[in-house]
C-alpha cells in the first residue's frame, strides 16, 4: 500500500511540473503519452493486464529511453518503483512464472535496475529468469516454443519477448557467449521458418506439428503477416544489433535480415497516411485497416536501423517522418481527463485462422501495447528530427473549430476533441468564426450572429432557404438566398442595402437546390456554387454571368484562392465526390477524389471547406443520403494529397456541412 501511495504522489507531482498538459496537445507526444500512462496508472503494476508481463516491460523500457533523453527523474522513479515492488529483498520474484516467452520480457527491466543500482537482489532475480531458459521447450531445430503449452508452435512476437531479456542479461550481467549465441539462433531460426518469400516480411507463426487450427496443413504456416507481430520482430532486430558483438559470426546475417525487413516495411507503408495495415502486405484488400501499434513499432525500428548504419537515411528518413505523422493522426485529447487517447490498435492477439478474422478484430482504444508502441515511435523521431516533428505536430493538430451539423440542426464548438459549446441552427450549412470572437452561421431560413455567451448580435430571417453567409470588410453581412435567388448585403441594423438577383430570366423560384455556399469577392462580384445546376458561376456586381465551370456532381462550396484559382467542393450526384481547383482559364490544375484513395474511398459528399495557409485544405465529408459505411466527418489534406488530420465518426455528430478553424487568424481565413 505504501508503494502505491508513493506512486500516486509521483504522478501528482508530474502534473504540477507540466501544467500545460492535460487538456491541450503536448509539446512532445512522447512525453504526453508518458504522462498519460503515469497518471492513469500511478503504479506500473496496474498497467493491463497483470502486474508482471510484457506490457510492463515494453512500456518501462520505452520510458527508460525517455529518461535517458530528458534526464527527468520522475521517469526513473516510476520504473524503479515497479522493479522494487516485483523483487523481494532476498532477490526472489513476486510474480514471475516463466510459463511463456511473454513472461520473460519484463525481466529486461530487472537487468536495467541492476545496472543502475548494482543491488544484489536484482542480479539474483535476473539470474532466476535466465535459468528458466535452460529447460524451456524448443522445436527440433532449437527455436523456443511461444509458451510451454503451445506445443511445437513459434510465434513471431515471442522472439522479442525472450531475447529482449536475454541479450541485456548477456551484455550487462553474465553469460555473454551463451546469450548472444542463443539470440542469434532464435532470430535467424524465426526468420528461416516464417519468412514470406522474398518480401522481407514474416508470417505470424509456424507449427512444427502442423495441427494447430490456424496452421496450413502442408507448411504449418500461419495465414497472414500481422502488423504488431512483425513489429515485435522489427524491434528486437534493432535492439539486439545495438548491443550485439560485431565480431560475432552471425552479425552479418542479422544485419542482412534487418535490411530485407526494412525494405519490406518501406514497400508496404501506406503512402497516404504514413501508417501500416493490420495485415501488413494486403492494404488493397477489403476490410483492412491502419493499425497504430504496429505502425509505432515500425517507425521506431526503421529510425533505429538508420542510426545503427544498417540502412541509408536518404532512402528511409521520409518513411520515418510520415510514420510519425500517421501516429499523431491516431492521438486525440480525451474528453474525460484531458490526456491522450490512442485509437485503432489491437489489444493482444493470438494467431488467427484467416484474413477475415484478422481484419474483423475489434479496433481498441488505449490498448495495452499501443501506449508503448506510440511512446517508442514518437520518442525516437522527436529526438532525431526535432524540428520536423514539431512541424508535423502543428500540421495534424486542430485543437479548436466550429462546425455545423446539418442533420441535427446544431452548431458545435469542439476544443481538444470535446464539445464545449452548442447552439440550435436548423439546416445550418455555413459557419464563420469572426474577428470579434462571435459566430456567424445560417439557420435554414436565416442568418444569426451570436456571442459565445449566447447573446444575439445580428438576426436576419427570410421566407427563402439560406445556405450562405459572410461578414464583409465594411461590417455588413452577405446573405445568399436560394428561392429568391438574391445576393443580399445587409447592414448591422438588418437593413438590406443591396440586392442582386441571379435567377435565370423567367424563373421566379430557384427552389431549395438553387445554391449552396456563395461568396462576395473583394471586387464586388459573387462566386456561387449552384448545387442543382451543377456548376459554379462568377457574377459581376449587377448579376451578369462572367465566368462559369461545370460541377457534374453538384457544386456545394467555393473558395477563390489568393493565386486567383477557384476551389470547388463537389457533392455526390455523379458518385464522384471531389475537390477541384480551376485556374482563370477554366482548366483543372489540381483535384482530389476517391481515385487518390482507392483502398478506402473515404469521400462521400464533400461540402464545406476552409483553406489554411501553410497547412492545406480542411473540408467536411457530409454523410447523409443513406450512407451506410461511415467515414471521417472531416479531412485536412495538403497539396501532395497527404491526409494530415481526420475527424472520425462519433455518437454526438451526424452530418457535418461546414467548418471553420478558430485558431487561424480570422482575417486570414479563406472559407
Amino acid at each position: 500500500m505504501k508503494r502505491f501511495i508513493i506512486s500516486a504522489i509521483l504522478a501528482w507531482l508530474f502534473l504540477q511540473v507540466y501544467p500545460a498538459f492535460p487538456g491541450s496537445a503536448p509539446e512532445k507526444y512522447s512525453e504526453g503519452i508518458a504522462r498519460t500512462v503515469m497518471t492513469r496508472y500511478p503504479s506500473a503494476l496496474t498497467i493491463p493486464f497483470k502486474p508482471w508481463c510484457y506490457p510492463q516491460g515494453y512500456f518501462l523500457m520505452g520510458l527508460e529511453k525517455l529518461w535517458r533523453e530528458t534526464g527527468d527523474r520522475q521517469y526513473y522513479d516510476y520504473i524503479m518503483n515497479w522493479a522494487d515492488h516485483v523483487v523481494n529483498p532476498d532477490g526472489s520474484l513476486v510474480y514471475f512464472k516463466g510459463r511463456s516467452m511473454d513472461d520473460m520480457m519484463a525481466g529486461s527491466v530487472i537487468v536495467w535496475a541492476y545496472e543502475q543500482t548494482k543491488d544484489e537482489k536484482f542480479r539474483k532475480a535476473a539470474e532466476t529468469i535466465r535459468k528458466s531458459y535452460d529447460d524451456y521447450p524448443r522445436t527440433s531445430d532449437g527455436v523456443f516454443w511461444h509458451g510451454r503449452g503451445t506445443v511445437g508452435q513459434i510465434w513471431v512476437d515471442g522472439v522479442f519477448m525472450g531475447q529482449m531479456f536475454l541479450t541485456k542479461y548477456g551484455k550487462y550481467i553474465a553469460d555473454a557467449d551463451y546469450c548472444f549465441d542463443e539470440a542469434a539462433k532464435q532470430l535467424i531460426g524465426m526468420h528461416t521458418h516464417l519468412k514470406k518469400g522474398d518480401s522481407g516480411l514474416l508470417y505470424h507463426g509456424w507449427d512444427e506439428d502442423k495441427d494447430a487450427r490456424w496452421a496450413n496443413s502442408e507448411t504449418g504456416m500461419a495465414p497472414e503477416v500481422w502488423s504488431e507481430g512483425l513489429g515485435w520482430y522489427a524491434l528486437i532486430m534493432v535492439e539486439t544489433l545495438d548491443i550485439f558483438p560485431k565480431n560475432h559470426p552471425q552479425y552479418a546475417t542479422l544485419v542482412n535480415i534487418t535490411r530485407e525487413l526494412m525494405q519490406g516495411l518501406k514497400n508496404c507503408q501506406d503512402k497516404e497516411t504514413g501508417l501500416w495495415y493490420q495485415v501488413v502486405d494486403k492494404g488493397d484488400q477489403p476490410g483492412n485497416w491502419h493499425e497504430t501499434s504496429g505502425s509505432g513499432m515500425f517507425t521506431y525500428a526503421i529510425q533505429r536501423a538508420i542510426e545503427l548504419g544498417i540502412i541509408p537515411a536518404k532512402d528511409y528518413k521520409d518513411v520515418v517522418i510520415n510514420g510519425y505523422k500517421g501516429l499523431l493522426s491516431k492521438a486525440k485529447i480525451s474528453p474525460a481527463d484531458g490526456l491522450l487517447d490512442l485509437y485503432d490498435a489491437n489489444n493482444g492477439l493470438g494467431i488467427q485462422k484467416d484474413y477475415e478474422t484478422y481484419v474483423s478484430r475489434p479496433r481498441k482504444k488505449n490498448g495495452q501495447e499501443v501506449i508503448s508502441s506510440f511512446l517508442w515511435g514518437t520518442g525516437i523521431v522527436e529526438k532525431a528530427y526535432a524540428d520536423q516533428a514539431k512541424k508535423a505536430a502543428e500540421e495534424v493538430n486542430i485543437p479548436r473549430f466550429v462546425c455545423a451539423d446539418y442533420s441535427q440542426g446544431k452548431v458545435f464548438i469542439f476544443e481538444n476533441d470535446s464539445i464545449v459549446w452548442e447552439h440550435d441552427a436548423p439546416l445550418s450549412n455555413d459557419v464563420w468564426y469572426l474577428p470579434n470572437g462571435n459566430l456567424l452561421f445560417t439557420t435554414g431560413h436565416g442568418v444569426l450572429e451570436t456571442t459565445l455567451a449566447g447573446d444575439t448580435v445580428f438576426n436576419y430571417r427570410s421566407d427563402s432557404h439560406i445556405f450562405a453567409c459572410q461578414r464583409l470588410k465594411n461590417g455588413n453581412t452577405f446573405v445568399g438566398e436560394c428561392n429568391s435567388g438574391k445576393m443580399l448585403e445587409i447592414d448591422p441594423q438588418g437593413k438590406i442595402v443591396k440586392a442582386v438577383s441571379i435567377l435565370p430570366e423567367g424563373v421566379t423560384d430557384g427552389k431549395k437546390s438553387f445554391i449552396r455556399n456563395a461568396r462576395r469577392l473583394d471586387n464586388g462580384h459573387y462566386l456561387v456554387a449552384h448545387y442543382g445546376g451543377k456548376k459554379v458561376v462568377e457574377y459581376d456586381e449587377t448579376g451578369k454571368n462572367i465566368w462559369e465551370v461545370p460541377a457534374s456532381g453538384g457544386a456545394h462550396s467555393v473558395i477563390r484562392l489568393p493565386n486567383g484559382n477557384t476551389l470547388v467542393a463537389i457533392a455526390d450526384s455523379d458518385k464522384n465526390p471531389r475537390i477541384v481547383e480551376y485556374n482563370p482559364r477554366k482548366e483543372i490544375v489540381w483535384e482530389i477524389s476517391n481515385k487518390d484513395f482507392p483502398e478506402t474511398k473515404p469521400f462521400k459528399f464533400l461540402s464545406g471547406m476552409q483553406y489554411i495557409p501553410e497547412k492545406g485544405i480542411l473540408f467536411t465529408n457530409w454523410q447523409g443520403h443513406g450512407v451506410k459505411e461511415k467515414a471521417p466527418h472531416m479531412f485536412l489534406v495538403n497539396r501532395d494529397k497527404k491526409i494530415l488530420y481526420t475527424f472520425d465518426p462519433r455518437p454526438e455528430i451526424q452530418t457535418l456541412s461546414s467548418v471553420c478553424v478558430m485558431d487561424c487568424a480570422p482575417e486570414a481565413t479563406i472559407h
